[in-house]
């Protein structure tokens, strides 16, 4: 049977879970950099309990206090029911989000007795982490919780709006088979957890439970808020990886990098119009292999363009920095290459763990990478800048587009995969154009439409 080396320590499922893990180098008063991880894993799985974010060896490596937390998933967390129940269910929907500033208010409270400074806080979060944190930047309730942001390979673009919130409502409710809230809550979590097994099974896939733009918690589609200036702006360091669609063709049976052309054109149109073809000739022309144009083609639509969008955003009102990471595994397991979700071994220091090497593999290199990786996010925890002497790091801007390719070797790179990049000029990657939900779509389907 296979196995996602991603998911590992996720099977431990319990309502009672609004918990944060803390390592520190000491309990004292030396104020240091607090680093908060939001982990992903779309909103429905995931969590803090993952070995790979065992903050041990970050925590050391820069000094700095690092928390893991927890946040309620899938239907706990993002079953909108305000339909039902009323103004006291007014935020139904974002619950997982208010629980996520519940434990920033709590670091901010407590912190200090833990050794780390309650005024130097970093938030950092991979794929739904990051686009978790990337909504808390629009979000007033939040806005004084944290000073800088660190987002990997995700940006606040993955919501639902609220008529789709409530479809999804109605259908979960329906394979649940009650009509009202008091119903559900009389259900237990096992049934809750097979109610929505069942409503994945459905039109709805895995991106039914979202942040929901309900009005009362998020107001605008977060993109949208941080473009319109309705956000609060700190420094970030934000990137992709080299090959992030390589995680779902290599674990999840979807032959992505297999699909033909003739049908990855006509399922492109439905997203990007006229620029399908246009597109795949662009990928082909600077990707020799089929396989990696497709990889790279739908990497860049869900990852890479929205965070160029945000990171052009942002850094109009603070310093931003953009990184690249093309530490490629040499696992014998699965090619992963350097897929969604490689660099987060190489941040927490645990890419050496018996549980990551089927991942990561056993590159003699991965120690170089990592002491890389963990030196600019602590330095960027520490000052807003993730560079040094002895890695300069520039700004990002609209004109240079500076990046850092983080791999076996690091170098800066102005404009990488520019004619990629220009391809999508005037498309604002915000999950409404294109739509993210039809991208997904993509990834999903089978070879055939």
């Amino acid at each position: 049977m296979d196995i996602d080396p991603t998911e590992n320590n996720n099977s431990v499922m319990a309502e009672d879970c609004l918990a944060l893990n803390i390592w520190t180098p000491g309990a004292d008063a030396r104020k240091r950099p607090v680093m908060v991880w939001i982990h992903g894993g779309g909103f429905i799985s995931g969590s803090a309990r993952n070995t790979w974010y065992d903050g041990a060896a970050l925590a050391a490596h820069g000094d700095v206090v690092v928390v893991t937390l927890q946040y309620r998933l899938g239907a706990w967390g993002f079953l909108e029911l305000s339909e039902l129940g009323g103004h006291d269910y007014a935020e139904s929907g974002n619950l997982g989000l208010l629980d996520q500033i519940a434990a920033l208010k709590w670091v901010k409270q407590n912190i200090a007795v833990f050794g780390g400074d309650p005024n130097n806080v970093t938030l950092f979060g991979q794929s739904a982490g990051a686009g978790s944190a990337g909504t808390l930047l629009t979000l007033p309730a939040a806005s004084t919780l944290f000073e800088k942001a660190i987002l990997q390979s995700g940006a606040p673009k993955e919501f639902n709006d609220s008529q789709r919130a409530a479809d999804v409502s109605r259908a979960f409710m329906k394979i649940a088979g009650v009509t009202t809230v008091d119903q559900l809550r009389d259900l237990t979590l096992v049934q809750i957890r097979d109610a929505q097994k069942k409503l994945f099974d459905t039109p709805f896939g895995y991106s039914a439970f979202r942040p929901v733009v309900d009005g009362a918690l998020i107001k605008e589609p977060p993109m949208q808020a941080i473009a319109a200036g309705h956000a609060t702006y700190v420094p970030l360091l934000q990137g992709t990886n080299l090959d992030e669609i390589r995680l779902w063709s290599a674990l999840y049976d979807l032959p992505i990098d297999q699909k033909p052309q003739p049908v990855l054109e006509k399922q492109l149109a439905e997203v990007v119009g006229p620029r399908a073809r246009e597109a795949i000739e662009t990928y082909r022309a600077t990707n020799p292999n089929y396989g990696d144009a497709v990889v790279h083609l739908i990497g860049d639509l869900l990852m890479r363009m929205p965070a160029i969008r945000l990171a052009e955003m942002v850094s109009r009102h603070q310093p931003t920095y953009m990184y690249l990471f093309t530490y490629r595994s040499n696992s014998s397991y699965k090619r992963f290459d350097s897929a969604h979700g490689m660099e987060v071994p190489f941040i927490f220091g645990t890419a050496d763990n018996l549980d990551a090497i089927v991942f990561t593999g056993r590159n003699p290199a991965k120690d170089a990478v990592m002491g890389h990786v963990q030196q600019s996010w602590t330095d960027f925890a520490r000052t807003g800048d993730p560079g040094g002497p002895s890695l300069p790091w520039p700004k990002y801007d609209e004109n240079t587009r500076t990046t850092m390719q983080l791999g076996v070797s690091c170098v800066l790179v102005n404009d990488p995969n520019s004619a990629e990049r220009k391809l999508w000029n005037g498309l604002a990657f915000d999950g409404i154009t294109p739509n993210s939900g039809k991208i997904w779509q993509i990834v999903y389907s089978n070879a055939e439409p």
